[in-house]
Order: structure tokens, then sequence, then C-alpha cells
């Protein structure tokens, strides 16, 4: 089998250039660290803000307390990195607890706020947890889940962060002293874990731990940086409403960010309202979005009142965590600057594009320049350097890249069922994850192993991570999602992409939202397209919005499965749509069966 590996287009980073060390020395290294005048986070609710020289005073108390009091870092039992579950919501204090623990060799989980104490007993299994850092109102969920969990978790504490912080005023200089901080040698840095984040995997199924290395957080700022260098600079105001329990929001607004001069404004939770309203007080000029979110901007009546704001300040908006729709993107920018180009009357232009990237990739992938020349909101962007890819058809073969100048026109192929270079999408690079915690099967299933010794390669060139997800490459390098592979629905036996009939059901001015799943349809021996829809107005015919879409595609494309109408699509807190649950429903009204004829 001959491999077809695709590069990033802008060239790898020299070995030498790439960071080795942990989290907290890579931040340290930062030209804004010691910088005592400028700010770094900001609290939207309270108003609390800190520099990046001030978050490494706080996490010098932070980790004396973390040391001294709950004995991290101490080695107890020989565990020299013990695993801390964070259970908080976004807030400015959250790097400076991070880098406290990290400085001690901790290797920190982070939990959703959404998460009950089933879905925090189950991390608490997965990750061996020695310790639970909660916010307040989760802290009686937190001791719950401790309880459930048994003997072999008793040792367990439950440290509630608004006390931690009290207590930091009453650290004295000598304990911060003698605490230690840990650095980490070459090896060290790629090969001991910082975090254990919780994904469904690649392949689906229960919630896994995915280990990533201090070296895949750090190299993942230097690609997207080296990527991108016009998307983030020290007059950088960035909301971030994505939950930083998410490597999305974690590894952009507690790393990312930070570490290239950017302010950040946190919110505690979404809110659309309180969102605009941070853009307004704060100047944000970089919204780190997830579709959700976009499709809001583009229908939600409020925007109206805060589009002066907007205008004169937003730059950039970049989505991920899901597919978006280029119809929506136009819809964002016909509204924010009156034409699809998204270009104001100065001149100026707001760039809305999409990135690409898993909790196994640390997070990006994939992403390109904001003023590149050959941006196209339908593809996520291009490799970051020093990463590699591989579209894999179902037969096992390499793909090559596929010949356009006009990406929406691949759209347009796809639409029509013609044969272009499609496959799950291989990646390998510096930022990909080790392993699955304490789940070597799904690490085996995930990966393709390489020898990399005996071909000459470094050392992070070992194994080709299999996302899971149908992408194609264009001759720019541009990479377009075409759907996950679990997710494909086989229609007449041919494949069907949600995320394509989604995009076209966004476009229609009665959907506010939409999901589309498969649906056995035991009298035609096939499997159909279901959408589910969330409309503006309950009395609209939705009968009529699935005429229109069927008109639209070609025959084992269309909504034979019906339609039905929902009050919200249901989604985890980084905006992926949740389609076990809806295919999980009973007793809906489906309607429009009675026009699927095949």
């Amino acid at each position: 089998m001959v491999q077809i590996i695709h590069k990033a287009p802008l060239g790898d980073m020299a070995e030498s250039e790439l960071f080795y060390g942990s989290i907290p020395d890579f931040m340290r290294s930062s030209r804004f660290a010691d910088d005592d005048t400028r700010i770094s986070v900001v609290d939207y609710d309270t108003d609390k803000a800190m520099t990046l020289a001030r978050v490494f005073k706080v996490s010098g108390m932070l980790r004396a307390q973390f040391f001294h009091t709950y004995d991290v870092g101490k080695k107890k039992d020989g565990d020299a990195n013990p695993k801390v579950i964070f259970y908080v919501g976004n807030t400015a204090d959250n790097l400076a607890c991070h880098i406290a623990l990290h400085d001690l060799g901790a290797i920190i989980s982070p939990a959703s706020t959404a998460y009950d104490v089933n879905d925090l007993l189950h991390q608490i299994n997965v990750v061996d947890a020695a310790l639970i850092v909660a916010e307040a109102a989760r802290a009686d969920v937190a001791r719950e889940a401790v309880a459930k969990a048994g003997d072999k978790f008793k040792h367990v504490k439950v440290v509630v962060f608004e006390e931690l912080l009290e207590q930091n005023r009453r650290v004295r200089p000598n304990l911060i002293r003698v605490a230690p901080i840990v650095h980490l040698s070459k090896e060290q840095a790629y090969t001991t874990l910082a975090y254990l984040g919780m994904s469904s995997g690649t392949s689906g199924g229960v919630p896994k731990a995915v280990e990533l290395t201090h070296f895949a957080m750090t190299s993942n700022v230097q690609q997207t940086a080296k990527n991108a260098p016009n998307l983030v600079d020290d007059d950088t105001v960035c909301s971030a409403v994505i939950p930083t329990s998410h490597i999305y929001g974690l590894a952009l607004f507690m790393l990312h960010m930070p570490f290239l001069g950017a302010k950040v404004v946190y919110h505690k939770k979404f809110d659309l309202v309180e969102m605009l309203e941070g853009q307004k007080k704060h100047g944000v000029n970089y919204w780190v979005l997830v579709p959700p979110i976009i499709v809001a901007l583009a229908k939600h009546p409020i925007i109206d009142r805060y589009l002066d704001s907007i205008r004169a300040n937003l730059k950039t908006i970049t989505s991920g965590a899901a597919p978006l729709g280029g119809n929506v993107v136009d819809a964002v920018q016909t509204r924010f600057t009156g034409n699809t180009r998204g270009t104001l009357p100065n001149n100026r232009r707001i760039v809305i594009y999409q990135g690409y990237g898993l909790t196994e990739t640390a997070p990006i992938a994939c992403l390109c320049d904001p003023l590149w020349d050959n941006l196209n909101v339908v593809t996520v962007g291009t490799l970051v350097p020093n990463t590699e890819a591989r579209i894999v058809d179902e037969n096992g073969d390499d793909q090559p890249a596929f010949e356009v100048t006009d990406a929406r026109a691949l759209g347009d192929a796809v639409r029509r069922g013609d044969k272009i270079p499609s496959g799950e999408l291989y990646l390998r690079g510096p930022q990909i994850m080790s392993g699955y915690h304490k789940n070597p099967k799904s690490t085996e299933e995930s990966f393709e192993y390489v020898d990399y010794k005996a071909e000459g390669l470094r050392h992070y060139q070992d194994r080709w991570l299999k996302t899971g997800d149908v992408a194609v490459i264009d001759n720019f390098g541009r990479i377009q999602i075409v759907d996950r592979t679990k997710e494909l629905i086989k229609s007449m036996s041919k494949q069907v992409a949600p995320a394509e009939l989604e995009a076209l059901l966004l476009s229609h001015p009665d959907v506010v939202d939409v999901a589309v799943i498969g649906v056995w349809q035991e009298e035609k021996a096939t499997e159909s397209a279901r959408a589910f829809l969330v409309v503006r107005d309950p009395k609209v015919d939705v009968v009529a919005i699935k005429k229109w879409m069927d008109e639209q595609v070609p025959s084992y494309k269309r909504l034979y499965g019906g339609v039905v109408v929902i009050d919200a699509i249901p989604k985890n807190p980084s905006g992926k749509i949740l389609r076990r649950l809806l295919r999980q429903r009973k007793d809906d009204v489906v309607q429009g069966l009675d026009q699927a004829k095949l």
C-alpha cells in the first residue's frame, strides 16, 4: 500500500524551535510573563483582573497551599503525579491554579460543571483521582461522588475553590519558598502527562480519559501561532465563553491567549446577552465560538442592539468543535457588515472561519491565518506546522489532494454524489495524545503504529491517529470535513453526511437549529435521514420545510425519515450534537412520513 502523506503548507518548525519543558516553564518563557501592567485575565462578573505576572504570584501561593495542606507533590505512596479533578467553571483564577498544580507535578483532569454525581463518579474511577478542586456550587456533588466511589477513593479530598482563594491571603512567604517546582527534561516533557481530558474518543462510546503531555500542549501553542500569525497578538481581547473544562477552551484561553499577550474576558457560563455586554464593555475583538452560538448571531433579534460595538471592535470569529455551514457564515457577515465578504465601510473586515481539532490533538490540528488569501469558511484551514495527514478510504487506500479552486464547489460535488477522494483523516504530530488512560484496547484501535526510528523520523511521528472524521484535502492544502464516520447515514446503499443536510436546513429562514440522524425503515430496508428541527414559530409548516429541502438534494439524501419539532437540540458543552440522545427518543410526532417514497 502506497502512503500519500499530506504536509503543512507552511512547512515545519525545526526540532530546536519546539519547547521541551513543563507548561508552567513554557508560560514563564512568554515575553509577557514579567509584565505587571498588561491585563491578561479578567472576570466578566466581578471585574477581577490580573496581569500574567500577578497570575504567577497567585500560583505560588496556591502551590504552597496544595503542597503543605493537601500533600500534592509530596510523592505519597510513590505517586509523583497525583491526578486532580478540576471541577470549576470559567474564572480568571483558573490559570493560576493550573500552573500551581502542574508545578507540583500533578496531572489535571478537567470536569464539566454540567456533570452530575454519576458523571463525576465515572471520571473519578477512570482517572484514579487523588483530589478534587470544586467550585462551591458543585462541592456537594463532588462529595457525593466520592462517597459513592467506595473505599478505594475514601482518601480523596474535596477542596472548595473559593475557600482556597480566600486562604491565599494567609500564605506566608517562607511556605512559598519551600514548596517545590518540578522542572522537566526533554524526554520527561514528551512523556509526562499534564492533562487527562474526558472525551468519547474517536470511535465513540463512554467517556475516556485522553492522555496529553506537557509537550503536546506547549507544541500546539507554537504550531498555532506559527500557522496563524495574525490571529492573536498583544492587542487581542477575547471572550472566554467556551468551557475551560473542555480542551478547546482550556488550551485557547489558558495557554494560547495569555502566552501571546492577549486579554481574556472570562464568562462563568455562556449567556448570549452577557457575551454581547462583555464585548461592548471590554472592546472584545476576537470571539472563539461553537456553531450554535454563531447561528444565534445570525438569527437572534437581540444582536441588533449591539451591532455598533461589534462593527467598531470585532475582527475575527473562529469556530470549532462541530461543523459550521458556509450559509450561516454568510448570514452573520451580511448582518454585521451588509455583505458576505464581511467588509465594513472603512474597508476593515470581520473574518469568520473554522478550525479543526479534537481533545486527542490538544486540540488544534488545522487552522489558517485570518488574512490568508485562500481562506474559505467551508474548510477547516490547513494542517498546522509539524502535523501530517493521510486520507484513507474505506478500502484502506490513501487518497490524493483534490484539485479545486473554489472550496464551495467541493460541497456541490458532494451534494451531487460525485466521486471525490475522501476518506478517514489520519493525523500525526507533536500535539497528538499518548493514548486513552487505562484503556489499552481503545488506544490500540485508535492508532496505526510506525517504526519511527527505523524510518529516521522524529519521536512524535511514531503513530497515526485515526480521527474518525471523513475528510477531503484540496490543492491549497485546505481540509474539508465531510462528517464523522460513525455518524454517516447509509441511505439506498449510499453514504449521507448529516452535517451537509444540517447546513442546508439552517439556511431556511424558519429554522433556528437542527440535527439530522439516520433511522431504519424496515418496510424499505434502508436507513433514511430524519431531521429534528427547532423552529422560529411553532405554527410554521414543517412539512413545507421538508419539501423545500427535498427539492434541493438527490433522492437518497431526502428526509424520508420525516421531521420532528423539538424545543432544543441536545449538545455537549463544546457544541457537538448528542445524536445518541436523539436516537433514543420515543413517541415523537414525526411529520412528512407520508411523503417518503423511494
